[in-house]
């Protein structure tokens, strides 16, 4: 026998929404961007000698690491990301590029290419996170 269904009920209809994920990734990536930055610079002051070949890629990523900087800190307010992600990137592809052609040091090398796609990781997270 069938149990019959009260339809006078004064409880409220309850739907169930799956939980939304928390979103991690954009300000995950904008730490990526933020470290990349920071490393370039340090890494220019106390791992690159100081020949003529580390002072030149001295010069080259410390001004990179403080462009990436200045987007990184500009991707935090509310301006348009999408120009800043933009220059993040093309620093990413350049420093990756300079750390495989250029015929520098290891270390510099090591921190060019290891520099650059982090920066590159982190730009896909901001961009990802940022839907």
């Amino acid at each position: 026998m069938a149990t019959p269904v009260n339809t006078n009920s004064s409880l409220p209809a309850t739907t169930h929404t799956p939980a939304e994920p928390v979103p991690v990734v954009g300000p995950l990536g904008w730490v990526l961007v933020l470290v990349s930055g920071i490393g370039l610079i340090l890494a220019s002051w106390l791992l690159y000698p100081t020949d003529y070949d580390g002072m030149w890629a001295g010069y080259r990523d410390g001004v990179i690491g403080t462009i990436v900087i200045l987007c990184a800190m500009a991707l935090n307010t509310s301006v348009p990301k999408r120009p800043f992600l933009g220059i993040c990137a093309i620093c990413g592809i350049l420093l990756v590029l300079f750390g495989v052609f250029l015929s520098n040091p290891d270390v510099v090398t090591i921190a060019e290419v290891v520099g650059g796609a982090v920066l590159l990781a982190g730009t896909g997270m901001v961009a990802a996170g940022d839907r």
